[in-house]
């Protein structure tokens, strides 16, 4: 979807995938990624909604692969990196897509419907993460950052029990595989927001009386976020995972 306005030079320099880009904070990743110099791969379930964002990218002069489909599918992950390719990576991968189980929750949820919510926010990444470990490798490694969630950590109750487990099991999973920087040249780092400022959350922020509000922590502002995203991609270490939580600093759990 390359427009003559891309800067054709940066194809075989630096490429990014984002899963869960079309909308939300995996949109403004994307875009701070192409703000820093990278080619996108924007994939997202809504094709319309990635091919939107893929406009956007191809606006700030970076050549852009817009890729519709689910990432719990083998095809669409294939199709993912093979787009990725296109572009002469990849370089970085943003495992963002995720999501609560729709309608109803474990234990009311049907086995398959929680299933779905853990494969969404666990397997989907951990499946990803290994299909992008050799071509980074060849092309002299690379960067995956993971987006959590505060979900996952602490013992307290949680409203969706499925994806809390798997989150706190993407935390885990980026803290054991520090020693990818050392066996393929990939850093693997985490991100564990806490609410985030986007459209969705400022209509609830609104909704709320001003007693629930003060009880509440901050939104995040999603800026804050790509921030966060954007320092571990220069500099993190692998294995790292930054918990942010609103009003206050991010605290950084470096192996």
């Amino acid at each position: 979807m390359e427009q003559a306005t891309v800067r054709e030079n940066v194809i075989m320099a630096r490429t990014a995938v984002v899963t869960g880009a079309g909308n939300g904070l995996g949109r403004e990743i994307a875009l701070g990624l192409a703000e820093a110099g990278y080619g996108i791969v924007v994939a997202d379930s809504d094709e319309r909604a990635a091919k939107a964002c893929g406009r956007l990218i191809e606006a700030h002069g970076m050549p852009a692969r817009a890729v519709g489909g689910d990432v719990r599918e083998p095809d669409d992950m294939n199709r993912i990196l093979t787009a990725a390719r296109a572009l002469g990576g990849p370089h970085v991968l943003v495992n963002n897509a995720g999501g609560w189980t729709p309608n109803r929750q474990y234990p009311q949820a049907a086995p398959a419907e929680w299933a779905a919510t853990i494969s969404l926010n666990l397997t989907a990444p951990m499946l990803l993460s290994q299909l992008v470990l050799e071509p980074m490798q060849e092309q002299g490694g690379g960067a995956i950052i993971n987006i959590a969630s505060s979900g996952g950590i602490g013992f307290g109750p949680y409203g969706s029990p499925e994806y809390g487990a798997a989150k706190a099991g993407l935390i885990r999973f980026t803290a054991s595989l520090a020693g990818l920087a050392s066996s393929h040249g990939v850093r693997m780092m985490c991100v564990a927001p806490d609410w985030i400022g986007l459209e969705r959350a400022q209509t609830q922020w609104e909704r709320m009386s001003s007693a629930e509000r003060a009880a509440s922590r901050p939104l995040i502002p999603p800026a804050e976020v790509v921030a966060v995203v954007m320092d571990l991609i220069r500099e993190g270490a692998g294995g790292s995972v930054v918990e942010m939580w609103g009003g206050d600093q991010p605290v950084v759990h470096a192996p």
